[in-house]
């Protein structure tokens, strides 16, 4: 393996083929024979410093007496000349092909996967229907709180249709361009998607026809209009598959939405019958969303942030749809759930959440590093005036008006040159009270739980827990 043969005179309490002890000397004569490592027995009493007198080099069998063959050496494994030249690979073959000799009858195949579903494949007749829920979803009475009366059978076929155009996107979105509106957590506030689409409203066109729109999950809980933004979303997915990008949040698993009010919300709309029907249709559909995406080659984009575990551009295109649950691969459960932290060093559990992790500056630069990007965009967490920079690596979003403390929203605008600028989405006190009193009238009021985290700058006051500064 490398190492010279060593006699008792030279070999070191450091040496680790040293043998210290008399009852090791046959093992070390039995080792020697059966993989002919060579094996010189010398004088203890010579003035060496082995005290046994047994020194053991793995200069290998072809070289234990004089350059002559070792009587008992074990025959060497005979290798191809591809696995030869695997073995010549930089970094070893060992750490890509565990030692397995590669394509040895070259009956391998490439199999990329198939490319994202770049242009619409709807029927007239399809595309008629989607834009007409569009019109009802976006109605003027619809965006002051009334709910859209779904029938259960077009929201299935929505959510069934829509699952192709997610399937073909792999779980890391590689191609995503500049000239680019990043939105974060909705939470059911179908008025704040509203505001998002209306601000690229010109020449008689949506909003979704003129700007491309990537959006970081936390479409459902805690608001009203839960269904309304899935089925937004959907439609505008299906209708322009190149133009919106949907992306997975901590909320649309089964084990959140469950009590987050999603549940609720559709147990208030729908019969006994049908709402548990749609309820799984939904959620069935969200098992097919990805986890991150990458703007212009250079801005990751996740729902939280990163993970300590493998978070790297192949292993998150190794990630196969659908996924369940989170909790089943911490890749995906960081990403969903982790927060950064300024002053930490490394990570730590997440005790604010119960789960996951908090990182530290130095580990999000070694994230991006390996990521070959510059700048982390998450959501996630409340932000009182919609956004925060954190150590000019993390830029935080939370698009949502009002979820807590009055909190402003945000989106983040990337032009053609990659260059950043945020649009404020300033939040109406009479819009939360509209909003409370439609809630209560419901039969179900949903808190903020302990997962929704607020940040507030220094100049803030109360109890507002404070992310970004370690305690």
């Amino acid at each position: 393996m490398g190492n010279t043969l060593s006699d008792s005179s030279s070999a070191t309490s450091g040496d680790i083929w040293d043998i210290w002890t008399k009852d090791e000397e046959e093992e070390a004569r039995q080792l020697a024979r059966e993989y002919g490592i060579a094996c010189t027995v010398t004088d203890g009493a010579a003035g060496g410093n082995d005290p046994t007198g047994v020194s053991v080099s793995a200069t290998g069998a072809a070289t234990a007496t004089a350059g002559a063959p070792a009587a008992d050496a074990a025959p060497q494994p005979q290798f191809s000349a591809a696995m030869l030249e695997a073995m010549a690979m930089d970094p070893p073959y060992a750490d890509d092909l565990c030692g397995l000799e590669p394509d040895p009858n070259e009956e391998w195949e490439e199999c990329p996967p198939s490319p994202r579903i770049k242009e619409s494949r709807l029927t007239p007749e399809e595309r008629a229907k989607y834009l007409g829920l569009l019109d009802q979803i976006f109605h003027p009475d619809t965006i002051l709180g009334v709910r859209v009366d779904f029938d259960p059978n077009d929201v299935a076929e929505v959510c069934d249709n829509v699952i192709p155009y997610l399937e073909s996107e792999p779980m890391l979105i590689e191609d995503v361009p500049f000239d680019i509106t990043i939105v974060a957590d909705l939470h059911g506030q179908l008025y704040d998607l509203n505001i998002v689409f209306k601000a690229e409203e010109r020449d008689g066109k949506k909003g979704w026809e003129n700007m491309k729109f990537l959006f970081l999950g936390d479409y459902v809980d805690r608001g009203r209009q839960s269904l309304e933004i899935v089925m937004a979303l959907y439609c505008i997915k299906m209708l322009y598959p190149d133009r919106i990008f949907l992306l997975r949040g901590n909320h649309e698993y089964v084990s959140l939405n469950m009590k987050g009010g999603f549940a609720l919300e559709l147990f208030d709309r729908y019969s006994e019958e049908d709402w548990p029907q749609v309820y799984s249709k939904v959620n069935e559909s969200f098992c097919y969303l990805s986890i991150a995406a990458i703007v212009g080659n250079s801005y990751l984009c996740v729902h939280a942030g990163i993970s300590m575990h493998a978070f790297t551009r192949r292993h998150l295109l190794a990630i196969q749809k659908p996924v369940l649950e989170d909790k089943k691969d911490l890749l995906i459960h960081d990403a969903e759930w982790s927060d950064p932290v300024i002053g930490l060093k490394g990570s730590t559990y997440n005790g604010m959440r119960k789960c996951s992790v908090l990182f530290g500056l130095d580990e999000l630069a070694f994230a991006l590093y390996n990521m070959g990007c510059t700048t982390l965009f998450r959501g996630h967490s409340i932000m009182n005036h919609g956004f925060e920079i954190i150590g000019g690596m993390c830029i935080s979003l939370f698009t949502a008006t009002g979820t807590k403390n009055f909190n402003d929203g945000a989106v983040a605008i990337i032009d053609a040159d990659g260059k950043l600028s945020f649009r404020i989405i300033k939040c109406s006190p009479e819009r939360v009270a509209l909003v409370n009193k439609l809630r209560r009238r419901d039969g179900g009021v949903v808190d903020v739980e302990d997962d929704c985290l607020t940040v507030e700058d220094d100049s803030g006051d109360g109890e507002t827990l404070n992310l970004w500064r370690k305690k």
